[in-house]
């Protein structure tokens, strides 16, 4: 006969699963080598989007002029101004003869002034920036593309240690799996990565066309560095708008190149989510519970294990619950009450039929034993 259940939670389990809970110190760590990644190909949008914009720019750079002074030779000097006559007199050694008679002086050197136009501005030293950043932002995605495989293995390890007023419990647990290959996706994935490789090579030709203007060959050539952010937000920034695609665009690659690179992928990453972990720490509880139901006697054990079940089933409920609302999922009461109905009733169905199958079977072999029985007296 079959013992009644009784929904009390016995108050030594729940004692021991408090100062279990309390006393718990865990780490769960994981790996996963996913370069599925790539399959998120938005960083070619944010390119093809940009390069109109850019090219315009490009074709049409920002210029200033800028005095260029130099001490050049008399019959190699330009211009001559107030400014070099002005620098003769502090530099007398500039003469070379004075005319006694006319008074004439004639300069071996002069002072040079001359207004020239330069590319080597903040917003040109911008683009010429943005325009590295993308040379090396799509060389490093078309590496990526060449070593690209889908896979998605992964790795989890927890470590837990923990107290109960009787027991010290440690474990250990060590999780793996790799992704089984499916041709299929292959094949769609591959179509996918050579429409992605023909609109990159649009995107370099862009590039190519931009690294041989004379504005970038100039700056190439001066060895101006590339600028750091934040941004100078000149007006040309503000108000025009090909520069400010430019700039979110600038944005983008930053973020990408010097704060979203993370090496966790590489290396255990143990910023795990607080809920999984939770699960895992549940589940060492659950071990624990399994742990001390081993003894000697299985009427014992059935007692130990009917007192730890409550405590499972309310709370494995709660951290579902928890669960489905961190996930954005809201369930109610009443179907909540329906889910565990249902897996009640589909249990003492397959329960049943396991009775009346062993029925069956013995009701068989009795018959059997009966008529080879009668076949013999």
């Amino acid at each position: 006969m079959a013992d009644t259940f009784k929904h009390e939670i016995d108050e030594e389990v729940q004692d021991t699963s408090k100062v279990f809970l309390h006393k718990l110190e865990s780490e769960m760590f994981f790996k996963s080598n996913y370069s599925g990644d790539l399959m998120s190909f938005e960083w070619v949008d944010e390119l093809e989007k940009a390069c109109p914009h850019i090219d315009i720019i490009v074709r049409n750079p920002k210029v200033t002029l800028i005095q260029i002074a130099n001490v050049e030779k008399i019959e190699k000097a330009k211009k001559i101004t107030v400014e070099s006559v002005k620098d003769l007199a502090r530099h007398t050694n500039y003469i070379n003869r004075v005319d006694s008679k006319t008074n004439m002086v004639e300069p071996s050197k002069i002072l040079d002034i001359r207004n020239e136009e330069t590319y080597n501005i903040y917003e040109n030293r911008f683009l010429f920036t943005l325009i590295k950043l993308m040379a090396r932002f799509v060389a490093t995605k078309e590496d990526e593309l060449k070593k690209f495989d889908l896979t998605n293995d992964k790795l989890l390890e927890y470590k837990g240690e923990t107290e109960t007023r009787k027991d010290k419990i440690t474990v250990e647990l060590k999780v793996t799996s790799e992704s089984l290959p499916s041709n299929n996706m292959s094949k769609k994935l591959q179509e996918e990565i050579n429409e992605i490789k023909k609109r990159i090579k649009r995107i370099k030709e862009y590039i190519g066309s931009w690294e041989k203007s004379e504005m970038m060959k100039t700056l190439e050539k001066a060895h101006v560095k590339e600028i750091n952010p934040p941004i100078k937000k000149t007006n040309i920034f503000l108000k025009n708008p090909n520069f400010k695609v430019a700039t979110k665009l600038w944005e983008y690659l930053y973020k990408y190149f010097f704060e979203e690179r993370d090496d966790s992928k590489e290396n255990l990453n143990n910023d795990g989510n607080t809920v999984l972990k939770g699960f895992l720490d549940h589940s060492f509880l659950v071990d624990y519970f399994v742990l001390d139901s081993i003894v000697a006697s299985k009427r014992e054990q059935k007692q130990h294990m009917s007192k730890y079940a409550i405590l499972m089933l309310t709370e494995e409920i709660r951290r579902i619950v928890t669960l489905l609302l961190s996930c954005g999922i809201k369930i109610t009461d009443e179907e909540l009450i329906k889910l565990v109905a249902k897996e009640i009733k589909d249990s003492r169905s397959q329960r049943l039929v396991g009775v009346e199958d062993v029925r069956k079977k013995f009701q068989n072999a009795l018959d059997e034993y009966l008529e080879r029985t009668q076949e013999n007296l």
